[in-house]
């Protein structure tokens, strides 16, 4: 709404002039700078402080995080140690298991040890015949094996002290098939059995 400035009276336009603030008026100065202050204040606040407070939540939140982390970093190191005395109580062990389940076949020292176990035994082997041995088959996983039959003939302590021997084996073994028989008097023992080694 415009007003006419033509049709003012100077009566009229005193009084619009006694509405406008007298800058030079101390008390109007005052309350001049006391609105500019908070003004800038309003502004400060956000353009300054709210980046600063933004700033200070993210990095409130980093500290969390990481304390987070260091929390299980430190559960790991314990588990870790634990793990490590684990390891060092079952040391003098390991070399026990990783004889039962060598890294290769050794099938002539399986059959080495098999015999020797028949010498002490005072049995006799008639045959001894070990399965063919793929290599290269990956499908087999970490752990193969290889399959063994033998025959021997001897009394029945002979029979029962070779298998006692067999099933204490310090190699891994796996007895399938045992069965006994009489020939001319003599107690037949044929076997059949798999050994296992590492891929």
């Amino acid at each position: 709404m415009r007003l006419p400035i033509k049709g003012i009276k100077k009566e009229q336009y005193e009084k619009y002039l006694e509405l406008i603030p007298d800058l030079k008026r101390e008390k109007t100065q005052k309350y001049i700078t006391i609105v500019l202050t908070l003004i800038t204040s309003i502004v400060l606040g956000l353009f300054a402080i709210n980046p600063t407070f933004s700033t200070i939540a993210n990095l409130q939140k980093q500290i969390d995080d990481n304390t987070f982390v260091q929390q299980k970093l430190q559960q790991k190191i314990n588990n870790l140690a634990v793990l490590q005395q684990k390891y060092t109580n079952i040391q003098p062990d390991l070399p026990i298991v990783n004889d039962a389940v060598p890294a290769t076949t050794q099938i002539p020292l399986f059959i080495a040890d098999v015999q020797a176990v028949a010498k002490n035994t005072s049995l006799t082997l008639t045959s001894f015949q070990t399965s063919e041995v793929n290599l290269l088959d990956s499908s087999a996983g970490k752990y193969s094996s290889f399959d063994f039959t033998l025959t021997a003939s001897g009394d029945y302590q002979n029979v029962t002290d070779f298998l006692s021997s067999i099933t204490n084996f310090q190699r891994a073994v796996a007895l399938k098939d045992i069965i006994l028989s009489t020939e001319n008097g003599a107690l037949q023992l044929s076997l059949k059995g798999t050994v296992f080694f590492k891929q």
